[in-house]
């Protein structure tokens, strides 16, 4: 096959899709759209693409990856124990931007789970990542189709910029719906604990709802402790534009105002303020960085309501913001 660079496939036409599947044969990844972002894919019993995937990225070896499944039937292959509270939470939750934490099968290499007992699994909701899956029989890992730590895309156009036709072929499906990593979460059967990992889309009381009696969600996991599961996106530097990024929390309306007018008026940065509403914030957040990151100057500053970092609705960007921001300032009135 050629070395296309985006291809908007016919989601409907099964042999269409296996010959897009055919570039694995080539040594080709293909970046795959999902709700979230866009993943950069190969199938797991294919390991020397998996090698691939960390090697483009730059993706360090302890980081695991996440295998995304196109049904419960394929992420019951990927485990070795599939109990009750995964099976209440990826029958309300997938596909969606869940992804759970458990005990490996034979199928899942060391490679994938970065030499860890678990795997982390998730169902894609997009019917192009869901149709590949399909079309391959297996499922595939899917990181963030982006360098590593650098901003995650969530358009075909973000992929293409960080890697060539030659080694990826990119299969557009759009803007990405949410614009932000899954949740993560380990279940942990023997303590009846479902270890908060990753803050998403999908928040605590949502999680903490559908646990049967005797579970309890931990509160958000202390990324320095070695004693809890490694997760994707665990670093405390990650999901970085090219310009240092400073992120200032202010404390009412009038500090606000004048924040935002000393900002403006400084040729040397770009001001970014997200929408008021979590959700279209975490949808606008990547790309409203990129898009401050091509402009002139040398700094983006992200101005944000001191209010919002207390509303769980808004944890999945507060904690991308704090990943990705270079300086975090408060201002308390």
């Amino acid at each position: 096959m050629s070395a296309e660079s985006i291809v908007a496939p016919d989601i409907t036409d099964r042999t269409e899709m296996r010959r897009l599947a055919s570039v694995f044969d080539h040594g080709r990844l293909i970046a795959i759209p999902t709700e979230t972002v866009y993943g950069l894919a190969a199938p797991i019993d294919r390991p020397e693409l998996v090698e691939r995937i960390f090697a483009l990225k730059g993706r360090p070896p302890d980081h695991p990856l996440i295998v995304h499944v196109a049904s419960r039937a394929q992420a019951r292959v990927c485990v070795s124990d599939w109990p009750e509270v995964a099976d209440i939470l990826a029958s309300h939750f997938w596909p969606g931007p869940l992804t759970l934490v458990l005990p490996r099968s034979a199928a899942i290499s060391d490679r994938i789970t970065a030499g860890q007992n678990t795997v982390a699994l998730r169902m894609p909701d997009h019917p192009v990542a869901l149709a590949l899956i399909e079309a391959l029989d297996s499922p595939v890992v899917a990181p963030s189709a982006n360098l590593f730590t650098r901003l995650s895309p969530t358009s075909a156009a973000d992929v293409t910029e960080a890697f060539p036709a030659s080694e990826v072929l990119v299969l557009d499906g759009g803007r990405c719906r949410v614009g932000i990593e899954s949740t993560i979460v380990a279940v942990d059967e023997m303590t009846q604990t479902l270890w908060w990992l990753r803050p998403g889309q999908v928040d605590r009381g949502q999680l903490a709802a559908l646990l049967p009696p005797g579970w309890r969600l931990s509160p958000p996991a202390d990324e320095a402790d070695s004693t809890q599961p490694a997760a994707p996106g665990g670093m405390l530097i990650h999901y970085r534009p090219g310009k240092p990024l400073r992120v200032t929390v202010v404390a009412g309306q009038a500090g606000l105002q004048g924040l935002r007018q000393r900002l403006h008026a400084d040729p040397e940065t770009t001001v970014v303020e997200l929408p008021d509403q979590p959700a279209q914030a975490a949808r606008e957040l990547y790309a409203a960085l990129r898009r401050a990151d091509a402009q002139p100057g040398q700094f983006i500053d992200l101005i944000i309501p001191s209010e919002r970092l207390d509303d769980a609705a808004w944890e999945g960007v507060a904690n991308r913001l704090r990943k990705s921001a270079s300086e975090w300032t408060r201002l308390d009135g």
